[in-house]
């Protein structure tokens, strides 16, 4: 245990916090992150992340207790160690899905409604400890660090290195360790012109598992923006084969899919033939009566950006995905589908004849 333990008594956590609950807990917590009972360690984290961070709420509270969190992941000896690079993020950036659907990259972060300048700052402080800890030789301990190092594109020039390093050199059986750094590398400000990244990324693309594929492809796609035709394979693979949970995926809690399906939606329009002749491709290969609502909705997304089309005026991209509705017999999958179809302005009550 750190000698800086014993600072957490010194802390007037009263003046931090109108609730006395949350000043009398969250010192006891922060001992007990130490303690050798895992239940009672698990429990003093969610007892934190409720009072830290809840909701996304950050208060003085959650910026104090940050390094006493930063001794927990540094120190080996400490227990659920993962735990402390989750509530380091949940303190830095609020709610994570918030970033990644509502207020993307490229929009202002100071303009968002989750950030907390003090509380992100505080954080940031630590990037170097955070860096040492990919090192680790926990895997969960190296798998959370790298997500809580997605949220620091100031610190680019080390953290992408970092990152591919890691994509690069994980082993095999801990790939999902590398898909997260892929995702990472590309939050904190990886670009393409990141040779070492990029080649690091092609190579996880010819992986075993499908995890590391799907991240490696969704990882180029925010790069380079223009995915060669076995990308976006892939990046359509993830958005219909994967689970829901995805296991050991820490990003909007386990939906890959749903992160594919974002980075889809980023794509230039230009590549809209190549979507629509993929996901038709994939349609034709379907019969009625399988669960195929993601992949009619993902063809009307690429078909139909702007909805409400006009039958009498369809280009050809969308009378290619229209006749390949109709002759999946679309219109028998159900009221949900039925529903994205009249979105896209077709009618709801049959196919239209074309």
């Amino acid at each position: 245990m750190p000698e800086r333990t014993h600072v957490v008594d010194s802390v007037d956590w009263t003046a931090l916090t109108r609730d006395p609950r949350v000043a009398s807990g969250v010192p006891a917590a922060l001992h007990t992150l130490w303690s050798d009972d895992e239940f009672l360690r698990r429990s003093a984290y969610n007892f934190l992340a409720r009072a830290l961070a809840h909701q996304g709420e950050r208060t003085p509270i959650s910026v104090a207790a940050v390094p006493f969190l930063i001794d927990v992941l540094a120190d080996p000896a400490a227990g659920d160690r993962f735990g402390a690079a989750q509530l380091l993020r949940m303190i830095a950036i609020g709610e994570e899905n918030y970033w990644l659907v509502e207020h993307p990259d490229g929009a202002d972060r100071t303009a968002g409604e989750q950030w907390n300048p003090e509380a992100y700052a505080a954080v940031r402080a630590y990037v170097p400890a955070f860096i040492a800890a990919l090192a680790t030789a926990d895997p969960a301990v190296r798998l959370h660090t790298a997500h809580l190092l997605s949220w620091f594109p100031e610190e680019r020039d080390t953290v992408v290195p970092a990152l591919t390093r890691v994509i690069a050199y994980e082993p095999g059986d801990t790939a999902e360790v590398a898909a997260v750094a892929a995702v990472a590398a590309v939050l904190a400000g990886g670009t393409a012109a990141d040779t070492g990244l990029v080649q690091a990324l092609d190579i996880r693309r010819a992986g075993p598992v499908p995890t590391e594929r799907w991240a490696a492809a969704i990882a180029s796609t925010r790069l380079t923006g223009w995915p060669s035709r076995a990308v976006l394979e892939q990046l359509y693979e993830c958005l219909l084969e994967a689970d829901d949970p995805v296991p050991n995926w820490p990003y909007l809690d386990g939906d890959m899919a749903t992160l594919a399906a974002l980075t889809l939606s980023r794509l230039d329009p230009s590549l809209v033939a190549e979507r629509v002749d993929q996901l038709v491709s994939r349609l034709r290969r379907t019969r009625p009566g399988q669960e195929r609502a993601t992949l009619i909705g993902a063809l009307v997304d690429a078909a139909f950006p702007q909805r409400g089309a006009e039958l009498g005026k369809l280009t050809d991209i969308q009378l290619a995905a229209v006749r390949a509705l109709v002759e999946a017999d679309a219109w028998g999958d159900g009221p949900y589908v039925v529903s994205l179809l009249a979105a896209a302005g077709l009618p709801a009550e049959g196919p239209p004849g074309l």
